[in-house]
């Protein structure tokens, strides 16, 4: 009897514990090879974003992130991805953002990043971040890392203070629960108070060492293919990189893909998401704005991130349809308004480097669909690009940031 129970049951047994002496045992697997990397890099996959192995392995070799939202799925031939392969540029574009990713998600991202230090990264902004309830907690917990948490954690005895408080402190408050050790520890740095002997050694020992070795075994399986859409939006592209002959090219794909709407968007997008309830936005966005957000202070935290790791960073202000503006009847206050505060919080800390999108003189297929930079927005970009990604290591002269932490008050989110 005892023979056939361990004929059934004894391989699963044997399976388990083997898959756990793999996950508790500190080994270095290895797993992510340059081609794991080059596909990671386009792949738009949650468990690169919250993972670490893979952008840790892409910072030492020639990627330069670009950090964002969903915006980033908009593979077009101007998209970065498409212009940087066509183009040659010395360094590419690795893409880490998905739907529902903002200040706070990235902050976090960034965090875990340690080969990030002392070089380049590109940041997209998003305007509708700023809504006056901030980021929606499911989101926020859907894409929180518990590896990039646990990190957070353990170097909560570094850096800012009041950094440091109002991170653990807003994860708390945007409901958050990854264990009661873990908890705990967040409520001690909530209060400005050390983690205990034990929570840091179960945290870095066992929760964290685990997390590690699965990041490491099943971060790059089965990942998200965009090679194939790349290499067919670049093949659109001309052989030599001529700005004026592709702004017109921009413009004549853009009317090509748009002729379903006079809002410039999409027909994809405009069919999938508009078409049957388009009525309804008709002057629905009259009282939107931008200036009073919890998001100010997040974005404060991720700032506070790049500047203890002496990353220069080009900051991207995308734009918003100027044509769905104006259907939904949003004021053009909410933007120059949102655009003169955030662009004080970057400049008066010393992040200079801004590309602001959302005010240019021919707005015309700058957005793909009612929020999301496409076509000629992301050609303007990749003007800027071009030059930056030639270099990967940050100019130290352009991370000499000085910190406010006025910017983590309420009293700045909501002024």
């Amino acid at each position: 009897m005892k023979k056939k129970l361990w004929m059934i049951f004894g391989p699963v047994i044997v399976a388990i514990a083997a898959l756990l002496i793999l996950l508790w045992t500190p080994i270095n697997f290895k797993t992510v090879t340059p081609k794991k990397v080059d596909q990671a890099a386009t792949s738009l996959d949650t468990r690169v974003l919250k993972g670490e192995s893979v952008k840790n392995a892409a910072e030492k070799e020639n990627y330069i992130p670009i950090i964002g939202s969903s915006e980033l799925s908009r593979m077009d031939p101007f998209h970065p991805s498409s212009m940087a392969q066509k183009y040659h540029w010395k360094n590419k574009p690795f893409l880490q953002g998905n739907p529902g990713t903002a200040s706070l998600t990235q902050a976090m991202n960034v965090g875990g990043m340690t080969n990030l230090k002392g070089n380049k990264a590109v940041f997209i902004i998003s305007p509708q971040w700023f809504t006056k309830s901030g980021v929606p907690s499911d989101a926020f917990k859907y894409l929180l890392s518990p590896l990039q948490l646990t990190g957070f954690i353990l170097n909560s005895n570094h850096g800012d203070k009041k950094m440091n408080k109002y991170v653990a402190s807003r994860i708390i408050d945007l409901g958050v629960s990854k264990g009661p050790i873990e908890d705990d520890a967040l409520e001690r740095i909530s209060e400005g108070k050390q983690i205990t002997d034990f929570q840091r050694f179960y945290i870095r020992d066992i929760a964290r060492s685990s997390l590690q070795s699965q990041d490491d075994l099943f971060g790059s399986l089965s990942m998200n293919d965009h090679q194939g859409q790349i290499n067919k939006a670049s093949a659109q592209l001309p052989d030599t990189y001529d700005y004026k002959h592709l702004n017109k090219l921009a413009v004549k794909l853009a009317k090509k893909h748009s002729h379903d709407n006079d809002l410039q968007i999409g027909d994809s997008f405009y069919r999938r998401k508009l078409k049957k309830r388009i009525i309804i936005y008709k002057n629905a966005h009259r009282h939107v704005t931008y200036t009073h957000s919890p998001e100010y202070n997040d974005f404060q935290a991720l700032l506070y991130m790049f500047a203890q790791n002496k990353v220069e960073v080009m900051f991207v202000i995308q734009p918003i349809n100027p044509h769905w503006v104006k259907y939904t009847g949003m004021p053009m206050s909410s933007i120059t308004n949102f655009d003169k505060k955030i662009k004080y919080q970057l400049k008066s800390q010393g992040f200079n480097n801004i590309v602001d999108l959302s005010n240019v003189k021919n707005p015309n297929y700058i957005a793909e669909d009612t929020i999301h930079m496409g076509w000629r927005g992301w050609l303007m970009l990749d003007h800027h690009l071009k030059g930056y990604y030639k270099t990967k290591k940050a100019n130290p002269e352009n991370t000499e940031y000085k910190m406010n932490s006025y910017f983590l008050t309420k009293t700045w989110a909501n002024k």
